[in-house]
């Protein structure tokens, strides 16, 4: 009997899974199909999906759970006298043998006396139902024909999973979400083009939508702020719009007819910018200029040596790069709060640099370039001019001027002097009057006698002043090399020969015009003689030659 028992109710099992299988199934198949033709609201979703879960559930425990627990002897089990009524009703030859051997026991049990004749009762009667299969009493095969519960909804659910799919997933999808609206299927829906709604702050955004379904509407909308703006029509299927200028995140939905997107959001990505800078001048010390403060000017003409210090303030930025021309590597500047930044650097020569800004979203979003022109510290100039003494021609007067654009350190006079023989002096330095503004005006005396100097030596000369260049050094300028040369011996007896020779020249000349002046003379007396009175013109003619004698005399 207990072997009985529990196919008893394996067969509940097995035939309480097929009722709940129909069940569930036939309820999942009628939600689904409800839900995908009417869209219900989520109140609605939201009790036909509990309703499901619950009556499922139930099913479930009733017709699979509570069976499978009695066939392991858990709860409450049909007792023997059922399970022998339900052997007798299947049974013909058994009838009510079976629950009258329960009966004799019970009572042998219970009575005392008797027990020998209710045993013999017992064995006969066991021996009649001996060769009933009781197991037999079950049929687990007649359960298939409970398959017509289970096999049509599950059939049906495999044919519009082939079919169209979307009726089951959509819909299940739904009702399982049921705390969410979702748009109703309409005739054509709105894709994007973009593969991502973001822009670059105080950017352009193209919006590119294409149009899918079966019917294309002809106008598309997008609506942002409630206000409707028409997107251009590329085709027949593609629709455009243009953002321009956005400043901050922007929320918008497309609309065509009653038919309506989800709500989408554009992106602004913030971007990096420098608001506006100063720039710190701390010039050379030497040049005695006042420092200065510039605002916004990034093209920078300053003296050479300057100390540039740049103060950017900067709004959305991480990070301000500065490119010099000539540098492979860009030099971040140092960040001392929120939104200010420094960077130094020495102005030495013309350059180019740019400046880049950085923040987390964009890199190096935008650049600016900016140009270093330096003043550079001139070469001084200097000038000399020469004059003899009349009288003493080892004399020399120096009169000049010399020169800078920024200031003067030192001026002074080196001579060299070269004996005869060649031996070569050391270079003497005269330091001459100290400059004390960017201009002086110099003279000096240079007597050659205290050189005592013999025929034949030459002394070099030159005058040079330096600048006060505090960055590279002072820097000299030189006048012309001079040379002052005494005559060799030589060269003084050449200018003896020819001094006498010139002398009797000159003499030999004077000599000759004497006499012309004297024939003059003459002629003048006689033509005198014979007239009475000397004329004016007369007079002149002899004070001429008067005059020309004299002159003559000293010649000679």
């Amino acid at each position: 009997l207990d072997q009985f028992i529990r196919k008893y109710y394996i067969n509940q099992a097995i035939r309480g899974s097929l009722y709940f299988v129909g069940l569930s199934l036939l309820l999942f198949l009628t939600m689904n199909l409800l839900e995908n033709y009417f869209f219900f609201s989520k109140g609605i979703r939201k009790a036909m999906f509990f309703s499901f879960i619950g009556v499922s559930a139930l099913s479930l425990i009733a017709w699979v759970l509570v069976p499978l627990m009695h066939y392991f002897h858990l709860g409450k089990l049909i007792s023997h006298e059922q399970a022998a009524r339900i052997i007798g009703d299947h049974f013909y030859n058994v009838k009510d043998k079976l629950l009258n051997i329960l009966q004799l026991k019970q009572q042998a049990a219970t009575e005392g006396a008797n027990t020998d004749l209710i045993l013999a009762g017992i064995d006969q009667k066991s021996r009649d139902i001996r060769p009933v299969p009781f197991k037999k009493a079950i049929d687990l095969s007649q359960n298939r024909k409970y398959l017509k519960y289970a096999l049509p909804p599950l059939l049906l659910l495999l044919i519009i999973l082939w079919s169209a799919p979307s009726v089951i997933k959509d819909s299940t999808n739904r009702i399982i979400k049921n705390n969410e609206e979702f748009e109703k299927p309409a005739p054509f829906h709105f894709v994007l083009d973009n593969e991502e709604l973001s822009v670059v702050q105080y950017s352009s955004f193209p919006l590119t939508v294409e149009v899918e379904g079966e019917i294309l509407p002809d106008q598309v909308f997008i609506e942002v702020d409630n206000y409707q703006y028409q997107l251009t029509k590329q085709d027949a299927n593609t629709f455009t719009y243009q953002f321009n200028n956005v400043q901050k995140d922007i929320a918008f939905r497309l609309a065509s007819g009653m038919v309506e997107s989800e709500s989408y959001t554009l992106e602004v990505l913030p971007k990096p910018n420098i608001l506006g800078f100063e720039v710190e001048l701390d010039y050379p010390a030497y040049l005695q200029r006042k420092d200065e403060i510039l605002s916004s000017i990034g093209d920078l003409v300053v003296p050479v040596g300057t100390n540039i210090d740049w103060i950017f303030e900067a709004d959305h930025t991480d990070d301000i790069q500065i490119q010099f021309s000539g540098e492979t590597d860009a030099e971040s500047a140092k960040r001392f709060s929120d939104i200010l930044f420094s960077f130094k650097r020495r102005a030495m020569k013309n350059e180019l640099y740019k400046l880049f800004v950085s923040n987390s979203f964009l890199p190096k979003a935008d650049s600016v370039s900016y140009s270093i022109n330096i003043i550079p510290d001139q070469y001084p100039s200097i000038s000399a001019e020469k004059f003899q003494d009349s009288l003493n021609s080892k004399l020399i007067y120096f009169v000049g001027q010399a020169s800078d654009d920024y200031g003067l350190r030192s001026l002074a006079f080196h001579y060299r002097l070269k004996k005869s023989e060649g031996a070569e002096g050391e270079l003497n330095t005269v330091a001459l009057q100290k400059p004390t503004s960017k201009e002086v005006q110099y003279s000096y005396t240079w007597d050659l006698e205290e050189l005592e100097l013999g025929p034949g030596d030459e002394v070099v000369y030159y005058f040079e002043v330096f600048d006060n260049d505090g960055v590279n050094g002072s820097k000299a300028a030189r006048t012309n090399v001079m040379v002052y040369a005494m005559p060799t011996v030589q060269e003084y007896e050449a200018m003896a020969e020819e001094n006498s020779e010139e002398i009797k020249d000159r003499l030999q000349k004077a000599l000759d015009e004497t006499q012309d002046v004297k024939k003059e003379m003459r002629e003048l007396r006689e033509k005198m003689l014979q007239e009475d009175e000397m004329n004016w013109q007369q007079k002149k003619e002899l004070e001429k030659l008067m005059e020309r004698q004299q002159q003559l005399q000293k010649e000679v």
